[in-house]
């Protein structure tokens, strides 16, 4: 559980910010680790160093007994006037350690970026692979000229990056596994890409081995998509 120093503010709900949030120095931030089928008298608490997250990768637990965390962290959001992001997100490990109540920080990737995804079969496990998406470094929640994706190599520190180009805008990427015994990095990753320039959307899937490459497949939707949080892969589903 990610308890972090910022808190609702009905002074920026009377001030019509779109988030009625701020950021709160007074509120500690920290991080609570709960057993699994505990209660909330199991909760062990670590202290981090004041910052903010929206999105954690994946969690599991290490040989040691420590939570490694993947996350992309912000030094400080809804602090100004505009009620924004104050700092670009990066990437970055947190190590929760319950024996010394601590949370020990290391940037991966100091680059802006946000919706971090990986193999959900990884989910609770160690992994290698994370996927996020380009932001701009100035706040820009229009995500204008964010027109890149990266997947991040956790074994070796490379980034690679796939550019889909001038006004194309990708939203967040989500890893599809080619089968149930495919290797982690063995699928396409698929999502929504915004042409900004046509008003258009198109349904893009990349070969997640060959990153840089040109699209596997897109499927032209002839009508634009808002811009949205998340997405979501489901291999079959049937109305009932």
């Amino acid at each position: 559980m990610l308890d972090l120093p910022v808190t609702f503010s009905m002074r920026a709900v009377l001030a019509g910010h779109r988030f009625p949030f701020r950021w709160n120095p007074a509120h500690r931030a920290r991080v609570g680790l709960l057993p699994r089928h505990g209660t909330a008298a199991d909760i062990t608490w670590c202290a981090v160093e004041p910052c903010f997250v929206f999105h954690v990768a994946n969690a599991y637990d290490d040989a040691d007994g420590r939570v490694v965390l993947d996350v992309v962290a912000y030094e400080r959001v809804f602090a100004s006037a505009g009620g924004g992001l104050d700092t670009p997100g990066r990437l970055e490990r947190w190590t929760a350690d319950p024996a010394t109540g601590r949370v020990d920080r290391r940037v991966i990737d100091p680059e802006a970026q946000e919706f971090p995804r990986i193999d959900e079969r990884r989910f609770g496990r160690p992994h290698r692979y994370v996927y996020t998406g380009s932001v701009p470094a100035d706040g820009n929640t229009q995500l204008v000229g964010a027109t890149q994706i990266y997947k991040h190599d956790l074994e070796t520190g490379e980034r690679r990056v796939h550019e889909f180009g001038a006004d194309r805008v990708p939203g967040e990427f989500v890893f599809v596994p080619a089968g149930p015994e495919a290797g982690e990095d063995e699928g396409w990753l698929v999502g929504l890409v915004i042409d900004t320039a046509s008003d258009t959307t198109d349904f893009t899937i990349l070969d997640a081995r060959a990153f840089e490459a040109p699209p596997v497949a897109r499927v032209r939707l002839g009508h634009r998509i808002p811009p949205g949080f998340h997405g979501n892969w489901f291999p079959n589903y049937r109305a009932e």
